[in-house]
């Protein structure tokens, strides 16, 4: 089995108000597809409640760094009590979606994932230490490039929610 490490542990990311779900899974997958990464969907859930939908959306996005090392992200969505409401936005009215929702991020470094080291004891324990001492500082490198990656999408997510701050649903702002 190729040996995982996790760069970056569950950074996390919650909002509360009026936002477009379906904009939003555009918006990370073009992310991810201008940083060179090819999306593999892992899980796509969505359950009608009484208080609204419950969706569960994970991703996993991908980049070959060379032979030996690949890293992935793992991207999980969890929407709750989504519906379309009635919003006011630069004094018009329009039809948003409003709900709370959880983003995780994670970022793992996969080395040797062809299990070409695995078979015999003697070359494990040579992997070990090639990955440990020779390829160390590559290793290093495209773990910090994977780190500045996972950043760069949170970020870029974050500013996606802060175009919705302007938007006031009906129910809590007066009539034009």
């Amino acid at each position: 089995m190729s040996e995982l490490r996790l760069t970056v542990d569950h950074l996390r990311l919650n909002y509360t108000g009026p936002f477009d779900a379906n904009a939003l899974y555009r918006h990370i997958t073009s992310f991810t597809k201008e940083r060179g990464f090819d999306l593999w969907i892992h899980k796509e859930f969505e359950h009608d409640t009484k208080t609204g939908k419950h969706i569960e959306w994970q991703i996993k996005p991908w980049k070959q760094i060379s032979d030996n090392l690949r890293y992935f992200v793992k991207v999980r969505i969890l929407i709750y009590n989504y519906k379309k409401v009635d919003a006011i936005v630069n004094k018009k009215k329009t039809k948003i979606g409003n709900g709370k929702i959880v983003i995780y991020l994670d970022g793992y470094a996969e080395l040797d994932q062809h299990n070409r080291w695995e078979y015999v004891p003697a070359f494990k324990f040579l992997s070990s230490i090639y990955h440990s001492f020779v390829y160390k500082a590559y290793t290093e490198r495209f773990e910090q490039r994977l780190t500045y990656d996972v950043n760069h999408l949170y970020h870029t997510i974050e500013q996606f929610f802060n175009m919705y701050k302007h938007y006031k649903v009906v129910s809590a702002a007066p009539h034009i």
